[in-house]
């Protein structure tokens, strides 16, 4: 009897460590992030800046790829004597790709929903390239465009993310 508490004493010691680690390697992140950015394309002739923020999925498929979903609110502040609509609610999924321990890129697309009136959803699409600073924060340069009739509202912003 001694021998088999002893045993597994000695087991639960020994898996601290390794579900600590496996704690660490959770398939599923959820985060939060933050953009700020300037309009290009034909947003720059009725818009100065760009805000934003979003909260994200990631699923790890392997630790250095995940599918990615993600919904937030983009707001395009308007230049002085713009009329419309300038927020807009980017409903998106894709993937991430860390090319080493730090550096990733990723690649979304999806819908944008327009924050107020009738001017129905837009095809959007949103690559990245970022930097993990650490488990927690990381930082990307984001490029974002909305495509509907020939009109692009684009931006070119940088996004701050915390991770859960």
């Amino acid at each position: 009897m001694k021998a088999k508490l002893f045993l597994v004493v000695v087991l639960f010691v020994l898996a601290q460590p390794i579900q600590a680690q496996i704690k660490d390697l959770l398939p599923i992140k959820v985060g939060i992030g933050a953009v700020a950015g300037v309009p290009v394309a034909d947003a720059t002739d009725f818009f100065n800046s760009v805000f934003g923020v979003d909260l994200q999925g990631e699923f790890y498929v392997i630790p250095s790829f995940a599918l990615t979903l993600s919904a937030g609110y983009v707001e395009f502040s308007k230049k002085s004597g713009v009329t419309g609509n300038s927020g807009f609610i980017p409903v998106l999924g894709g993937v991430k790709y860390f090319f080493s321990d730090k550096v990733y890129g990723s690649a979304q697309a999806g819908l944008s929903v327009a924050a107020s009136g009738d001017a129905g959803s837009t095809f959007t699409f949103a690559p990245a390239i970022g930097y993990k600073l650490s488990n927690r924060f990381d930082l990307s340069l984001k490029y974002q465009s909305a495509t509907k009739d020939g009109w692009n509202d684009a931006f070119l912003g940088l996004r701050v993310g915390l991770s859960f």
